[in-house]
Protein backbone atom coordinates (compact mmCIF):
# COMPACT_ATOMS: atom_id res chain seq x y z
CA UNK A 1 0.00 0.00 0.00
CA UNK A 2 1.36 3.37 -0.67
CA UNK A 3 1.85 5.30 2.40
CA UNK A 4 0.12 8.69 2.16
CA UNK A 5 1.85 11.52 1.34
CA UNK A 6 3.12 14.03 4.10
CA UNK A 7 1.05 16.94 4.91
CA UNK A 8 2.46 20.53 4.06
CA UNK A 9 4.23 21.93 6.99
CA UNK A 10 1.99 24.72 6.78
CA UNK A 11 -1.56 22.61 7.03
CA UNK A 12 0.23 21.12 10.19
CA UNK A 13 0.66 24.65 11.76
CA UNK A 14 -3.24 25.70 10.43
CA UNK A 15 -3.16 26.84 7.40
CA UNK A 16 -6.32 27.66 5.71
CA UNK A 17 -7.56 27.95 2.47
CA UNK A 18 -8.02 31.67 3.42
CA UNK A 19 -5.18 32.28 4.43
CA UNK A 20 -3.59 31.04 1.45
CA UNK A 21 -6.06 33.73 -0.85
CA UNK A 22 -4.99 36.76 1.61
CA UNK A 23 -0.98 35.74 1.39
CA UNK A 24 -1.37 35.50 -2.51
CA UNK A 25 -0.74 38.76 -3.56
CA UNK A 26 2.47 38.83 -1.15
CA UNK A 27 3.41 35.30 -2.23
CA UNK A 28 3.55 36.21 -5.66
CA UNK A 29 5.37 39.88 -5.29
CA UNK A 30 9.16 38.47 -4.82
CA UNK A 31 11.32 35.02 -4.70
CA UNK A 32 12.28 36.50 -1.29
CA UNK A 33 8.83 36.82 0.27
CA UNK A 34 7.16 33.98 2.56
CA UNK A 35 4.75 33.33 5.31
CA UNK A 36 5.67 31.53 8.41
CA UNK A 37 3.59 31.22 12.27
CA UNK A 38 4.38 33.32 15.23
CA UNK A 39 5.49 30.85 17.95
CA UNK A 40 7.38 33.07 20.78
CA UNK A 41 7.21 37.16 21.22
CA UNK A 42 10.02 38.67 22.75
CA UNK A 43 11.13 42.27 23.45
CA UNK A 44 12.98 42.60 20.11
CA UNK A 45 12.22 39.68 18.16
CA UNK A 46 9.92 37.13 17.40
CA UNK A 47 10.17 33.45 16.29
CA UNK A 48 8.57 32.48 13.77
CA UNK A 49 7.84 28.73 12.03
CA UNK A 50 8.63 28.40 8.63
CA UNK A 51 9.37 25.73 5.71
CA UNK A 52 13.02 25.69 7.36
CA UNK A 53 11.80 25.52 10.69
CA UNK A 54 11.90 27.37 13.87
CA UNK A 55 13.90 31.21 13.04
CA UNK A 56 14.16 34.65 14.76
CA UNK A 57 12.23 37.49 12.80
CA UNK A 58 12.10 41.12 13.46
CA UNK A 59 8.78 43.50 13.03
CA UNK A 60 9.67 45.93 9.59
CA UNK A 61 9.88 49.84 10.99
CA UNK A 62 7.06 50.69 8.55
CA UNK A 63 4.75 47.90 9.90
CA UNK A 64 5.13 49.79 13.33
CA UNK A 65 3.82 52.85 12.14
CA UNK A 66 1.18 51.04 10.09
CA UNK A 67 -0.73 49.20 12.60
CA UNK A 68 -0.38 52.14 15.12
CA UNK A 69 0.11 49.29 18.08
CA UNK A 70 -3.17 47.54 17.07
CA UNK A 71 -2.10 44.66 15.14
CA UNK A 72 1.02 44.24 16.27
CA UNK A 73 2.25 40.53 15.74
CA UNK A 74 0.96 37.99 18.33
CA UNK A 75 1.53 33.89 19.25
CA UNK A 76 -0.56 32.42 16.72
CA UNK A 77 -0.38 35.08 13.96
CA UNK A 78 0.42 33.88 10.21
CA UNK A 79 2.74 36.97 9.05
CA UNK A 80 4.38 37.86 5.94
CA UNK A 81 8.28 37.89 5.68
CA UNK A 82 10.55 38.96 3.70
CA UNK A 83 14.28 37.19 3.55
CA UNK A 84 16.03 40.00 3.53
CA UNK A 85 19.96 39.23 1.47
CA UNK A 86 23.62 38.50 3.09
CA UNK A 87 22.04 35.95 5.70
CA UNK A 88 20.21 39.02 7.48
CA UNK A 89 17.55 37.31 8.37
CA UNK A 90 13.74 37.63 8.28
CA UNK A 91 11.44 40.81 8.68
CA UNK A 92 7.92 40.69 9.22
CA UNK A 93 6.37 42.90 7.06
CA UNK A 94 2.79 42.46 7.87
CA UNK A 95 0.07 40.44 9.57
CA UNK A 96 -2.44 37.94 7.71
CA UNK A 97 -5.95 38.09 8.78
CA UNK A 98 -6.90 36.36 11.86
CA UNK A 99 -9.38 33.74 11.54
CA UNK A 100 -10.07 34.18 15.65
CA UNK A 101 -8.81 36.47 18.00
CA UNK A 102 -8.21 36.06 21.93
CA UNK A 103 -7.85 39.25 24.07
CA UNK A 104 -8.89 40.62 27.53
CA UNK A 105 -9.87 43.71 28.68
CA UNK A 106 -7.56 45.74 30.06
CA UNK A 107 -7.77 49.73 31.44
CA UNK A 108 -11.11 49.33 32.99
CA UNK A 109 -12.63 47.82 30.10
CA UNK A 110 -11.94 50.64 27.48
CA UNK A 111 -9.01 49.13 25.95
CA UNK A 112 -8.00 45.53 24.38
CA UNK A 113 -5.27 43.23 25.13
CA UNK A 114 -4.68 40.39 22.41
CA UNK A 115 -3.15 37.99 23.59
CA UNK A 116 -3.04 35.04 20.66
CA UNK A 117 -4.67 34.65 17.41
CA UNK A 118 -5.91 31.68 15.71
CA UNK A 119 -6.58 29.81 18.06
CA UNK A 120 -9.61 26.28 17.93
CA UNK A 121 -10.17 25.71 21.18
CA UNK A 122 -8.97 26.97 25.04
CA UNK A 123 -8.48 25.00 27.48
CA UNK A 124 -9.70 26.35 31.19
CA UNK A 125 -7.41 24.69 33.92
CA UNK A 126 -8.71 24.84 37.43
CA UNK A 127 -8.38 22.89 40.60
CA UNK A 128 -10.74 21.58 43.63
CA UNK A 129 -9.26 24.17 45.97
CA UNK A 130 -8.61 27.74 46.89
CA UNK A 131 -8.86 28.53 43.00
CA UNK A 132 -12.04 27.04 42.33
CA UNK A 133 -14.28 30.39 41.43
CA UNK A 134 -17.32 29.54 39.25
CA UNK A 135 -18.52 33.19 38.37
CA UNK A 136 -14.43 33.52 37.30
CA UNK A 137 -14.43 30.39 35.12
CA UNK A 138 -18.21 31.56 33.49
CA UNK A 139 -15.86 34.86 32.56
CA UNK A 140 -13.09 32.66 31.21
CA UNK A 141 -16.12 30.90 29.13
CA UNK A 142 -17.39 33.90 28.26
CA UNK A 143 -14.40 35.20 26.79
CA UNK A 144 -13.40 32.52 24.82
CA UNK A 145 -16.54 32.02 23.08
CA UNK A 146 -16.04 35.67 22.39
CA UNK A 147 -12.93 35.05 20.49
CA UNK A 148 -14.48 32.38 18.37
CA UNK A 149 -12.77 29.49 19.82
CA UNK A 150 -14.21 26.70 21.33
CA UNK A 151 -14.18 26.17 25.71
CA UNK A 152 -12.82 23.11 27.49
CA UNK A 153 -12.73 23.17 30.94
CA UNK A 154 -10.32 20.73 32.36
CA UNK A 155 -10.59 20.32 36.74
CA UNK A 156 -6.99 19.38 37.14
CA UNK A 157 -5.32 17.90 40.34
CA UNK A 158 -8.49 15.57 40.88
CA UNK A 159 -5.81 12.64 43.28
CA UNK A 160 -5.96 15.74 45.65
CA UNK A 161 -9.75 16.11 45.92
CA UNK A 162 -11.53 14.63 48.46
CA UNK A 163 -14.49 14.23 46.37
CA UNK A 164 -14.01 16.11 43.04
CA UNK A 165 -17.47 14.47 41.75
CA UNK A 166 -18.92 18.32 43.63
CA UNK A 167 -16.69 20.65 41.88
CA UNK A 168 -17.68 18.42 38.62
CA UNK A 169 -21.12 19.00 39.33
CA UNK A 170 -20.91 22.36 39.94
CA UNK A 171 -19.39 23.00 36.63
CA UNK A 172 -21.78 21.91 34.53
CA UNK A 173 -23.70 25.34 35.74
CA UNK A 174 -21.62 27.04 33.42
CA UNK A 175 -23.65 28.76 30.76
CA UNK A 176 -23.84 26.90 27.60
CA UNK A 177 -21.86 23.82 29.10
CA UNK A 178 -18.99 23.11 27.80
CA UNK A 179 -17.00 19.74 27.92
CA UNK A 180 -15.87 19.38 31.50
CA UNK A 181 -13.08 16.65 32.07
CA UNK A 182 -11.59 15.56 35.11
CA UNK A 183 -7.50 14.59 34.81
CA UNK A 184 -4.45 14.38 36.91
CA UNK A 185 -1.50 16.13 35.12
CA UNK A 186 1.03 15.18 37.71
CA UNK A 187 -0.31 11.71 37.35
CA UNK A 188 -1.21 11.76 34.08
CA UNK A 189 -5.00 10.81 34.95
CA UNK A 190 -7.38 11.62 32.42
CA UNK A 191 -5.51 13.10 29.37
CA UNK A 192 -6.10 10.20 26.95
CA UNK A 193 -8.97 12.19 26.72
CA UNK A 194 -7.68 15.75 26.62
CA UNK A 195 -5.32 13.99 23.99
CA UNK A 196 -8.32 13.28 21.95
CA UNK A 197 -8.85 17.25 21.01
CA UNK A 198 -5.27 17.24 19.11
CA UNK A 199 -4.83 16.98 15.81
CA UNK A 200 -2.71 18.74 12.43
CA UNK A 201 -3.76 22.32 12.16
CA UNK A 202 -5.74 22.67 15.45
CA UNK A 203 -4.32 24.55 18.31
CA UNK A 204 -5.12 25.03 21.71
CA UNK A 205 -4.01 27.48 24.14
CA UNK A 206 -4.34 26.73 28.19
CA UNK A 207 -5.79 29.41 30.18
CA UNK A 208 -6.22 29.47 33.86
CA UNK A 209 -4.86 30.85 37.50
CA UNK A 210 -0.99 30.94 38.47
CA UNK A 211 -0.28 27.27 39.61
CA UNK A 212 -2.88 25.33 38.25
CA UNK A 213 -1.00 23.08 36.83
CA UNK A 214 -0.84 24.67 33.19
CA UNK A 215 2.79 24.20 33.10
CA UNK A 216 2.80 20.46 34.08
CA UNK A 217 -0.18 19.49 31.36
CA UNK A 218 1.82 21.22 28.81
CA UNK A 219 4.88 18.93 29.82
CA UNK A 220 2.63 15.56 30.05
CA UNK A 221 1.09 16.45 26.68
CA UNK A 222 4.36 16.89 24.76
CA UNK A 223 5.96 13.78 26.61
CA UNK A 224 9.13 15.60 27.46
CA UNK A 225 9.63 18.52 30.13
CA UNK A 226 9.52 22.06 27.87
CA UNK A 227 8.31 24.25 30.82
CA UNK A 228 9.47 25.16 34.13
CA UNK A 229 6.89 24.02 36.72
CA UNK A 230 7.56 24.78 39.81
CA UNK A 231 7.27 23.37 43.91
CA UNK A 232 3.56 22.86 45.48
CA UNK A 233 2.91 25.29 48.74
CA UNK A 234 1.85 23.51 51.75
CA UNK A 235 -0.60 25.91 52.93
CA UNK A 236 -3.03 25.90 49.71
CA UNK A 237 -1.44 22.71 47.73
CA UNK A 238 -0.94 25.23 44.59
CA UNK A 239 1.99 25.37 42.21
CA UNK A 240 3.81 27.89 42.19
CA UNK A 241 3.63 30.13 39.19
CA UNK A 242 6.55 29.42 36.47
CA UNK A 243 5.18 30.62 32.84
CA UNK A 244 6.13 33.67 32.40
CA UNK A 245 5.53 33.84 28.26
CA UNK A 246 4.14 32.46 25.74
CA UNK A 247 5.24 29.70 23.22
CA UNK A 248 3.65 27.41 20.42
CA UNK A 249 4.64 24.04 21.14
CA UNK A 250 4.02 21.35 18.58
CA UNK A 251 2.66 18.08 19.90
CA UNK A 252 4.29 15.07 18.37
CA UNK A 253 1.06 12.73 17.40
CA UNK A 254 0.03 16.78 15.79
CA UNK A 255 -1.86 19.94 17.10
CA UNK A 256 -0.37 22.76 18.21
CA UNK A 257 -0.48 24.02 22.01
CA UNK A 258 0.06 27.85 23.84
CA UNK A 259 1.16 27.88 27.26
CA UNK A 260 -0.06 31.10 28.85
CA UNK A 261 1.68 32.90 31.92
CA UNK A 262 -1.29 32.87 34.67
CA UNK A 263 -4.21 34.95 34.61
CA UNK A 264 -5.53 35.90 38.02
CA UNK A 265 -8.18 36.74 36.47
CA UNK A 266 -10.15 37.83 33.24
CA UNK A 267 -12.62 40.48 31.84
CA UNK A 268 -14.42 40.25 28.77
CA UNK A 269 -13.68 42.41 25.49
CA UNK A 270 -16.52 44.06 24.55
CA UNK A 271 -15.58 46.73 21.48
CA UNK A 272 -18.93 48.25 21.50
CA UNK A 273 -19.08 48.99 24.67
CA UNK A 274 -15.37 50.59 24.52
CA UNK A 275 -16.90 52.55 21.86
CA UNK A 276 -19.40 53.81 23.55
CA UNK A 277 -16.87 54.97 26.56
CA UNK A 278 -14.75 56.67 23.99
CA UNK A 279 -17.78 58.89 22.83
CA UNK A 280 -17.30 62.06 25.10
CA UNK A 281 -14.11 62.14 24.23
CA UNK A 282 -14.49 61.86 20.47
CA UNK A 283 -17.03 64.75 20.68
CA UNK A 284 -14.69 66.99 22.88
CA UNK A 285 -12.13 66.47 20.12
CA UNK A 286 -14.35 68.34 17.76
CA UNK A 287 -13.42 70.65 19.26
CA UNK A 288 -9.41 70.81 19.84
CA UNK A 289 -7.44 73.59 17.86
CA UNK A 290 -5.77 71.01 15.46
CA UNK A 291 -8.31 68.63 13.59
CA UNK A 292 -5.56 65.84 13.79
CA UNK A 293 -5.15 66.22 17.37
CA UNK A 294 -3.61 63.64 19.09
CA UNK A 295 -4.13 64.88 22.85
CA UNK A 296 -0.74 64.72 23.84
CA UNK A 297 1.09 68.25 23.96
CA UNK A 298 -0.73 70.21 21.27
CA UNK A 299 -2.10 73.27 22.26
CA UNK A 300 -5.58 74.33 22.30
CA UNK A 301 -6.35 70.55 22.89
CA UNK A 302 -10.03 70.52 24.38
CA UNK A 303 -9.85 66.47 25.56
CA UNK A 304 -6.80 67.46 27.97
CA UNK A 305 -8.27 70.61 29.09
CA UNK A 306 -11.67 68.63 30.17
CA UNK A 307 -9.09 66.22 31.82
CA UNK A 308 -7.29 68.77 33.96
CA UNK A 309 -10.99 70.15 34.83
CA UNK A 310 -12.25 66.95 36.02
CA UNK A 311 -14.79 66.47 32.97
CA UNK A 312 -13.09 63.23 31.87
CA UNK A 313 -11.62 60.59 33.60
CA UNK A 314 -7.93 60.53 32.63
CA UNK A 315 -7.53 56.57 32.60
CA UNK A 316 -10.30 57.07 29.50
CA UNK A 317 -7.58 59.10 27.98
CA UNK A 318 -4.85 57.05 28.47
CA UNK A 319 -6.95 54.02 27.35
CA UNK A 320 -7.68 55.88 24.36
CA UNK A 321 -4.20 56.70 23.73
CA UNK A 322 -3.36 52.91 24.05
CA UNK A 323 -6.06 51.64 21.75
CA UNK A 324 -4.50 53.82 19.01
CA UNK A 325 -1.36 53.61 19.50
CA UNK A 326 -0.48 56.80 20.71
CA UNK A 327 2.83 57.32 22.79
CA UNK A 328 1.15 60.46 25.56
CA UNK A 329 2.57 61.47 28.85
CA UNK A 330 0.62 60.79 31.48
CA UNK A 331 -2.71 62.32 31.58
CA UNK A 332 -3.15 65.22 34.66
CA UNK A 333 -5.02 65.05 37.15
CA UNK A 334 -7.26 67.79 38.02
CA UNK A 335 -5.74 69.83 41.22
CA UNK A 336 -7.32 69.67 44.72
CA UNK A 337 -8.98 72.94 45.81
Amino acid sequence: MTPPAPLDWRRELGWTDALAEAAQPWLGGAPTHEVGRVSNVGRASYQVWTASGPEEARVAGTLHQAVLGRSMPVIGDWVELERLADAQGLRIQGVLPRRTTFARAVQGGVAEQIIAANVDLVFIVTTPDLDFDLPRLGRYVAAVQGSGAEPVVLLNKVDLAADPGWYLQQLQQLNTAPPVHAVSAAQSGGLDEVRAYFRPGVTVALIGSSGVGKSTLTNRLLGQEVATTGSVRQTDQQGRHTTTGRTLYRLPGGGLLIDNPGLRDIAVWDAGASSARFEALEELATQCRFSKCTHTTEPGCAVRRAVERGQLSAEVLTAYHEVHGVTSRPARRPRKR
